[in-house]
């Protein structure tokens, strides 16, 4: 059995009227609550408020998978089933009917011999009752569900979101960021703001469209065979009754909803809380321990002093690395386990073999990228870009090490290293390129961006790839998704709302929260279902929701990291990834 001591989390609801407040219409024999839209319903929200499916909205209501509109009349069909009642004193059959909204004749009808002198006590079927009353004084039980005739249902996915909310920009934030975290182009972004241009700055209060529901038919992904990995016992816990699990996150909730780092915290929390859910039907007991540790050091001495941490198992958090690095001492000076959920120092990992990395760190990102392009990028001329930038030298030494390290077949491609103003002078027509160029910085990413733009738009039927940073995405100037070139990063993990595994558990965070899951909810979910899965109970199953799983230890008496790198490259305006 699993437990847990803290639980203090505020979630968003959307309110509906409720179905015996809507008012009934008989159609073709058929009862409908007609249900009149308002500012935030969804299908789904009207699904579970009517006892329906949205299958049977849609298929009552034609157009309705285009969107609902504030005002517009949806038909929801009434749920009508059979039930026994047992006749109470001073009741009659007319008095029945009433009471269940059926005729008397239907009564008579679904009970044979049945005559007007009924007696108290006697049993008998009401036909055709609203699901809502079926739970009314004298039933005993529901004895039938009322087939739905003539309704053709076709497999739907549903996106929920078609609310306008209110976003106060944060430090660091541009309008291209924001763009991405709420799903809303650019465009849209300007246009429901008033926005000539794409400037932002902290405080600036943005309404955010979040795109409007929609149904539509999707092909399926295949999904692929689950890896049967032999698991390394040294990763493995000891068997025993019960195991006891931290989670330090900086919940900040003397502060309130509107906190920045609480809110992350708080939509880890409720995606771990998920995983927690299905590893303990698969066999995990736990007792889980859920701390506030703000962003502190004194809060984090605090809570490592309270006795419970005398005999804790594993600890997951803190999400700063100064907090990181202070837990990650403590765990090895008492042999606790730590995992560090988002990216983190990897000089933690040096002499320290009780932590393990979650996320890849950057260097590891240039290992991938070097392994990819090498597999399938071998036939095209491959040119590595210098920075400027003294901090990104370390990705481009990361880069060219594995590059030059990693086995090949045969003779190893040609690495052509330059400066970024000297990346024209190697562009050819007819010659295939691929731009290896490991900036961070805004300025010298825009200057490579739009001199490389303009030049390569003279070499028609020649292909260029240009593989940067994440952090190429955060500068409204640098259009990659409008480019001439292909561009590609190296990534920690792979995510898409419309991914299949993305909407089964948005379909379940919805309902357990009733509100919107965010990237980070998935990062909760992912961390605690594949290490608790494999340190407790032995399962690893690397493909979790968004990331995949390589642990390895980085040399003897070191930590743990997880190696794997998804490789993301734009295609047809989208995201794809090339290393499956």
């Amino acid at each position: 059995m699993r437990y847990i001591v803290l639980f203090l989390i505020l979630v968003p609801f959307l309110g509906f009227s409720q179905p015996g407040q809507a008012p009934l219409e008989l159609k073709e024999g058929v009862k409908y609550y007609v249900h009149t839209v308002e500012a935030g319903n969804t299908l789904f929200g009207l699904q579970r408020t009517y006892g329906t499916t949205v299958e049977q909205i849609v298929a009552d209501n034609q157009g309705v998978e285009k969107g609902l509109v504030v005002g517009q009349k949806v038909y929801i069909r009434v749920a009508l089933v059979t039930v026994e009642h047992v006749v109470q004193k001073k009741e009659t059959i007319y008095a029945i009917s009433r009471k269940y909204g059926v005729s008397v004749n239907d009564i008579l009808t679904a009970n044979p011999g049945l005559e007007e002198n009924i007696q108290v006590g006697q049993m008998i079927r009401i036909p055709g009752v609203d699901k809502s009353m079926a739970n009314g004084t004298g039933v005993t039980d529901v004895v039938e569900e009322k087939p739905v005739e003539n309704a053709e249902v076709q497999p739907v996915v549903i996106s929920f979101e078609d609310s306008i909310i209110e976003h106060k920009v944060l430090d660091q934030e541009t309008l291209y960021s924001i763009s991405k975290r709420f799903m809303v182009p650019i465009e849209e972004l300007q246009k429901v703001n008033g926005m000539k241009s794409s400037k932002i700055k902290p405080g600036d209060i943005l309404k955010i469209p979040v795109k409007k529901e929609s149904i539509e038919k999707i092909e399926i992904r295949e999904v692929p065979q689950v890896s049967n990995r032999k698991v390394d016992s040294t990763l493995l816990f000891p068997a025993k009754s019960n195991y006891k699990v931290a989670l330090l996150l900086p919940l900040n909730l003397e502060k309130g909803p509107s906190d920045y780092v609480g809110s992350l915290a708080t939509d880890f929390y409720m995606g771990a809380q998920l995983a927690l859910d299905s590893l303990e039907k698969k066999g995990l007991k736990a007792e889980v321990f859920v701390y506030d540790t703000k962003n502190d050091t004194i809060s984090l001495k605090k809570t490592l002093s309270k006795p419970e941490f005398n005999d804790m198992d594993i600890v997951i958090g803190p999400l700063f690395s100064e907090n990181s690095e202070y837990v990650g001492k403590w765990c090895k000076e008492r042999g606790v386990r730590m995992i560090c959920p988002v990216a983190a120092s990897p000089t933690m990992l040096r002499d320290n073999p009780y932590i393990y990395h979650a996320v890849p760190s950057d260097l590891t990102l240039m290992k991938g990228l070097a392994e990819y392009i090498l597999k399938n990028h071998s036939k095209e001329q491959i040119l590595l870009v210098k920075p400027k930038n003294e901090k990104d030298r370390v990705l481009y030494d990361a880069f060219r090490s594995a590059y030059m390290a990693l086995p090949v077949n045969g003779s190893r491609p040609k690495l052509v290293d330059l400066n970024p103003q000297d990346v024209i002078t190697y562009v050819k027509r007819g010659l295939n390129t691929v731009v290896v160029y490991p900036a961070t910085d805004k300025a010298s990413i825009m200057s490579f961006h739009n001199d490389f733009n303009v030049e390569i738009a003279k070499y028609s039927a020649t292909s260029f790839w240009v593989y940067g940073t994440k952090e190429w995405l955060n500068y409204d100037e640098v259009s990659v998704y409008n480019s001439r070139y292909s561009f590609g990063y190296s990534s920690p993990n792979d995510f898409q709302y419309t991914y299949p595994e993305v909407i089964s558990l948005h379909r379940k965070f919805r309902s357990e929260f009733k509100g919107d899951m965010s990237k980070m909810a998935v990062q909760g979910f992912d961390v605690i279902n594949y290490f608790l899965g494999l340190m407790v109970l032995g399962i690893d199953i690397e493909k979790q929701v968004m990331n995949e799983y390589s642990i390895d230890q980085l040399g003897a008496g070191n930590g743990y990291e997880n190696t794997n790198a998804c490789i993301l490259v734009i295609e047809n305006g989208e995201f794809k990834k090339m290393n499956d």
